[in-house]
């Protein structure tokens, strides 16, 4: 590989770096995201949630790029279970519980691997 190639790799690493703490602190804050790639009809997303089915599942059955996402939000941190919604419709989520930095942190994401709502008590 010579200098010149090498140049943008390096860049990037360096910018990740840089940009780690900030993404930690806002992992560590309430997060809804907006806008939300999921529409709730105007419900709450603890009430939109409750409208389907809820169980644990294992981490190898989850999406890959849904898997790759909580993988993100997991760094350093400790994936405590997964959980699955599924919707009247078909609508699915994923829900994992993480712990991380002393705290308890919940991280709903789309199969497709989006990011729907990250915190403490997220679908409940």
């Amino acid at each position: 590989m010579t200098k010149q190639k090498r140049w943008p790799l390096f860049t990037s690493f360096a910018l990740a770096l840089i940009a780690a703490p900030a993404a930690a602190t806002a992992q560590s804050q309430e997060q809804r995201m907006d806008p939300s790639p999921v529409e709730t009809g105007g419900k709450s997303l603890e009430d939109f949630l409750d409208e389907g089915k809820e169980w644990e599942v294992t981490f190898e059955s989850v999406s890959p790029a849904a898997r790759d996402t909580i993988r993100q939000w997991a760094q350093g941190g400790k994936l405590d279970k997964v959980e699955m919604y599924t919707l009247p419709g078909g609508r699915v989520f994923f829900e994992a519980h993480i712990s991380k930095n002393g705290q308890d942190l919940e991280v709903l994401v789309t199969p497709d691997g989006q990011t729907v709502a990250a915190g403490e008590d997220v679908g409940d």
